[in-house]
């Protein structure tokens, strides 16, 4: 009898060569994460188990254990306190720039006359630095605030002073609320700032849906609501998850939480708290991460 055992196909030269080259376009990836990841993640974890001095061409270390831990989480005077208000804020912020970034995202990729000129405006902000219009809104913000308080008559105020002192004596809300207020009008350009890579994720997303998909839901009689919520967010919602995690990740970067531990390592040469508290804000940053992925995950729709 003849054999029948089915012999294995040697992949051919074109997938091999394939394979060669993604390996190769890998490669920078793969040494960055070793050498700018990796290693410096199992240093710190190592030196937040030490004491850490410093001479002259030397690194002393000396065992403590946990001693470090200890000390940053239940001897520190801010770090707890800042830890949980980082994590907080970082949470309502993430939502916000994620609403904000898909609402603009459908604004920009409608068809419209100078929708080019319109991209560019919403875009400029990103470009450039509002970091100098943010703090004058904030400080306008606040002397509003500070100069409704005072005995300046209403003549004296303008502006957003006249604003504040309507709503303290017309409306008569409480001076917290009003600051609540006036501190998400003077973020307004930050939520900007943060949220054009989520836009440009968003927008290449939809730009990437079928007219076709539009065009059976308009033959079905759907409305414009009801084609955003049957057609158009189910299709990006993968991209949701993807903005998710960038978003978490950019605004824990950018906390004071960051500055806290920088000062303590190169400010007051304490490395090895300094070690401690970013490990901390490492799990913690993962915990969030993996958490608010596990939930927006339930709801992630795969076009297969």
């Amino acid at each position: 009898m003849e054999n029948t055992k089915k012999k294995h196909k040697k992949p051919s030269s074109f997938y091999r060569r394939q394979d060669r080259w993604a390996l190769i376009m890998m490669t920078p990836w793969f040494l960055g994460t070793l050498l700018f990841f990796l290693i410096p993640l199992v240093q710190v974890c190592w030196y937040s188990l030490n004491e850490i001095t410093l001479d002259l061409g030397a690194v002393n270390q000396s065992w403590v254990g946990l001693a470090n831990y200890n000390f940053v989480l239940r001897t520190h005077a801010t770090f707890y306190q800042e830890l949980i208000t980082t994590f907080m804020q970082a949470a309502p912020n993430t939502v916000l720039i994620i609403f904000f970034s898909l609402f603009a995202a459908v604004l920009l990729n409608g068809k419209y006359k100078f929708r080019g000129a319109a991209r560019v405006l919403f875009f400029l902000p990103i470009v450039l630095a509002t970091d100098i219009i943010s703090v004058n809104l904030a400080t306008v913000s606040m002397d509003a605030l500070e100069g409704a308080s005072s005995t300046a008559s209403t003549a004296d105020l303008t502006g957003a002073m006249v604003i504040v002192n309507f709503l303290i004596e017309g409306v008569g809300l409480p001076m917290e609320l009003i600051s609540t207020l006036l501190g998400i009008i003077a973020n307004v350009f930050d939520t900007i700032r943060l949220s054009g890579v989520q836009t440009l994720i968003f927008l290449a997303g939809l730009q990437s849906i079928s007219p076709s998909m539009y065009e059976v839901a308009k033959m079905e009689g759907a409305t414009a609501y009801e084609t955003f919520w049957k057609v158009t967010l189910p299709t990006v919602s993968p991209l949701i998850l993807t903005n998710l995690v960038y978003t978490i990740t950019d605004n824990l970067m950018r906390t004071d939480l960051i500055d806290m531990i920088r000062t303590t390592a190169f400010g007051q040469a304490q490395y090895g708290y300094s070690a401690a508290m970013s490990v901390v804000f490492l799990v913690c940053t993962l915990a969030m991460i993996g958490l608010a992925s596990l939930i927006v995950g339930k709801v992630v729709f795969y076009n297969d």
